[in-house]
């Protein structure tokens, strides 16, 4: 008789674990559901946040405008002797940067350096 108790015994702590584990799958499955309505529903704030962000944006940009307008410019020859730096000093307005007045001399007349050709034509902002 102890022997066909112990087996009972066993048979219903198997069933009772049966029934554990499917209570368990029940309550993961309600967690994972949860879970995931949370994801979804921070994903949708997310993306809300994100599309108002957007169109703010594009609300309020303003075009870039890289067109300064037309350069008043003269020309002038390069004289013997004359260095780019050393004319660049000339024409440099008091308290201002020499290398500047350099850089746009050679990016107005496209000069792949710094020296220059007894007559040579320049062409030079009027100020």
């Amino acid at each position: 008789m102890a022997g066909s108790m112990v087996m009972a015994m066993g048979r219903m702590a198997g069933k009772r674990s049966n029934a554990y584990r499917a209570a368990r799958r029940g309550a993961v499955r309600r967690t994972n559901a949860v879970r995931s309505d949370r994801r979804g529903k921070v994903m949708a704030v997310v993306l809300a946040a994100a599309l108002a962000w957007g169109g703010f944006a594009m609300l309020t940009a303003e075009p870039a405008r890289s067109d300064t307008g037309a350069t008043q410019v003269i020309s002038y020859i390069v004289r013997p002797g004359d260095t780019l730096w050393s004319y660049a000093s000339s024409i440099t307005p008091a308290g201002q940067d020499v290398s500047e007045t350099v850089d746009e001399l050679i990016s107005l007349n496209n000069l792949e350096s710094g020296a220059l050709r007894a007559g040579q034509r320049l062409i030079v902002p009027a100020e």
